[in-house]
């Protein structure tokens, strides 16, 4: 290894994307009879444990402007702190490049 910062096959290596992105879970904003659809099936799908609608999107946004980049329903709250672990693990380890080629497709 030869202490600096390239790759190996000596370029530089590329920033991770969680410099310049960032993940968060925000809480779905619901209105009048949406929210109390999306209240009964959320209820109704936990008692029968079916599952539900999601509780929360999962938004990642540009660190400098807050500009959402992805947006996604995260499912239910096991589904959605894994979905956010997983995507937070790869803004560690993947280029912007990288991690849009991979999560590109829950486009905001």
């Amino acid at each position: 290894m030869n202490g600096d910062d390239s790759g190996a096959d000596g370029a530089p290596a590329a920033e991770p994307a969680s410099r310049h992105l960032s993940a968060e879970l925000r809480p779905r904003r619901l209105r009048g009879i949406r929210k109390a659809v999306h209240t009964v099936l959320l209820i109704t799908g936990e008692a029968l444990s079916l599952g539900g609608p999601s509780v929360a999107e999962l938004v990642v946004v540009r660190t400098g402007t807050g500009a959402p980049v992805i947006r996604t329903g995260a499912g239910s709250l096991m589904e959605a702190d894994e979905l956010l672990r997983q995507i937070r693990a790869d803004l560690d380890r993947m280029s912007v490049e990288e991690f849009l080629a991979e999560w590109g497709h829950l486009k905001a």
